[in-house]
């Protein structure tokens, strides 16, 4: 009796873990497609293994496959888990109008942008009495987020060769593709020059951010590095943006967004010559979300803002004036 009424407190939350983590072979990719950390995917598959009284999956050579008691509940619940997606999407549907809700949900990574999204946002649309801002640096988690409507907008980056892996029911648009500024002590020798060419820092410390946030554009600076033919020492691992300037100034090399302008720390920032180290900012939605019929008015309101900004910026403006974009 207790196994039996045990079963029927699965729930579709448990059906999207068990089906992630089959389809990927892996507790930390199931993570990321589901949008939370590798801990709690595993924390919660050992809830429901408790819950039934079996092993679900097993690791065989690094790879997770399921047992064959998984492998019963994967193939009875597999037509079960897209009905049960199509009910609760027919209600979410019914529930909401077609205008936008009450609060817009965002999720941004960190980016000279974000400030400007609520006031724009409330601005565009009156009908939104509040606009909430969740910030993660992990683009992964929030198009995981817009996937399963939790958010209904998103802002993040990504880099040319680097782009970000989309499902289908997530649309973008590029708001600004942005050049990526160096920062170096005042007292650097290169500090006296306006614009930098990457290979006259392949001796420099680099400082660079920690943390799998960064890992796709560390990667992306090292390859652009070998492309100029070395390999930047990357002497300094910080995770936040505060202590890299104060790294910085004690003489390494730093990166940052041109809008950025930290020179009243003693710190200067020079463009590269060439386009090297470009990212672009990106606004993405639902495709099924009142977003998709009135994005563009918001995205020419936020690139509006962010190139009025970088003309506020010395370096930044010298710089678009040899340098003229579509803006």
């Amino acid at each position: 009796m207790t196994r039996e009424f045990d079963v029927v407190q699965l729930d579709v939350h448990h059906l999207r873990v068990l089906r992630a983590i089959a389809d990927t072979g892996s507790l930390s990719r199931a993570a990321i497609v589901l949008g939370v950390t590798q801990p709690a995917v595993s924390a919660q598959l050992k809830r429901l293994e408790q819950m039934l009284g079996y092993q679900l999956f097993e690791r065989r050579e690094g790879v997770v496959e399921p047992t064959p008691m998984g492998e019963l509940l994967l193939r009875r619940t597999a037509a079960l888990l897209p009905q049960l997606d199509k009910l609760l999407e027919d209600i979410e549907q019914r529930a909401c109008s077609s205008g936008p809700p009450d609060v817009v949900r965002v999720a941004a990574v960190a980016s000279a942008l974000v400030a400007y999204l609520p006031s724009l946002v409330n601005r565009l649309w009156p009908d939104v009495s509040e606009t909430t801002v969740v910030h993660d640096d992990h683009p992964e988690r929030l198009v995981s987020l817009l996937d399963q409507r939790r958010v209904e907008l998103g802002l993040v980056k990504d880099y040319p060769g680097h782009e970000l892996d989309l499902p289908a029911s997530v649309a973008t648009a590029v708001v600004v593709t942005e050049p990526t500024f160096v920062l170096l002590p005042e007292s650097h020798p290169l500090a006296r020059k306006e614009i930098l060419d990457l290979r006259e820092l392949k001796d420099e410390r680099w400082v660079m951010m920690a943390g799998s946030s960064a890992t796709t554009f560390n990667k992306y600076f090292a390859d652009t590095c070998a492309h100029h033919g070395f390999s930047p020492s990357m002497t300094h691992q910080v995770t936040s943006q505060q202590v890299a300037l104060l790294v910085v100034r004690a003489g390494a090399i730093g990166l940052s967004q041109p809008i950025c302008d930290p020179r009243h720390l003693g710190i200067v920032t020079r463009p590269l010559r060439g386009d090297v180290l470009l990212r672009r900012h990106i606004l993405a939605w639902h495709r099924d979300t009142f977003v998709a019929g009135r994005q563009a008015e918001l995205r020419s309101a936020v690139a509006e803002h962010y190139w009025a900004e970088a003309r506020k910026a010395p370096v930044y403006a010298r710089y678009l004036e040899s340098h003229p974009t579509d803006r």
